[in-house]
């Protein structure tokens, strides 16, 4: 399953880099946890978590963030924005 993350991941990052977003970095990670890729788009940084399912039998990949994890996810944000 590991590497199909890691496949997931690597296509969101060819997808983003063909629509003129430039990586900054991958798999930032800190106490609060983790940011899969981190992109720039002109003067705004894009934090993006990749979510791969193999089915849709529990709802698509945005259905599985619930709030906890938006929340670990910005204040991962907040972190890389710190240093």
């Amino acid at each position: 399953m590991k590497a199909a993350g890691q496949a997931a991941e690597d296509l969101a990052a060819a997808w983003l880099q063909a629509r003129g977003l430039r990586l900054v970095e991958r798999n930032f990670r800190c106490k609060a946890g983790e940011i899969d890729l981190i992109l720039r788009e002109g003067a705004s940084l894009v934090f993006v978590e990749v979510r791969y399912r193999s089915g849709g039998a529990f709802g698509g990949a945005a259905a599985s963030i619930d709030a906890k994890k938006r929340q670990r996810i910005v204040t991962a944000a907040r972190y890389y924005l710190m240093d």
